[in-house]
């Protein structure tokens, strides 16, 4: 069995890349990359849905904490954990297999302007069955900042150095499809 198939259940996802928007009705192309300590590689999957909503965006959910960038500027030995920005743990146990050319469903609200900004995104994929009641088969929460909407902390890193324009909200449901690895 290969990579393809291999199941895991510590899977995690980061939205690279997006672009979307709505003025009532509209659509979104996702590009996210899942990495799991269980799988050798990091698969990029493209995400194509529509729905409603306002406004638009364009950009990823990927950020820098200020509180990062500050501790830098005071200890230059300081190495921030970038590896870690933007990815988000996924419930489930599943495949790349698993998850090809199934639903995907995502809810994003959020602003930013050209180097600031706040976000929250949901997404889940969902295995579609003809003879089978369709089946969650993982789904995550991504907050930009991570603490967020906690207060204290989150005063101090809202908003967010991320690379995005936009504001607004949506509800998009589509299909996933893998493209290759990262």
């Amino acid at each position: 069995m290969g990579w393809w198939e291999q199941r895991s259940s510590r899977w995690q996802a980061c939205i690279i890349a997006q672009v979307g928007g709505a003025a009532i009705l509209g659509g979104g192309v996702f590009f996210m990359q899942f990495r799991s300590p269980d799988i050798p590689v990091r698969p990029v999957f493209l995400a194509v849905a529509g729905g409603a909503g306002a406004g638009g965006s364009i950009g990823s959910a990927v950020s820098i904490p200020y509180s990062d960038i500050i501790r830098q500027l005071i200890n230059p030995n300081f190495h921030p954990p970038t590896q870690d920005y933007g990815w988000s743990a996924l419930d489930g146990t599943f495949s790349c297999q698993d998850i090809q050319r199934e639903k995907f469903d995502i809810v994003q609200v959020g602003a930013s302007a050209v180097v600031l900004g706040a976000q929250l995104c949901v997404f889940s994929i969902t295995d579609v069955g003809l003879f089978h009641p369709d089946r969650e088969l993982c789904s995550t929460r991504i907050n930009v900042p991570s603490n967020l909407p906690q207060v204290g902390q989150a005063l101090m890193d809202l908003p967010q150095i991320q690379g995005g324009l936009g504001v607004g909200g949506f509800a998009f449901t589509g299909t996933i499809f893998y493209i290759g690895t990262g």
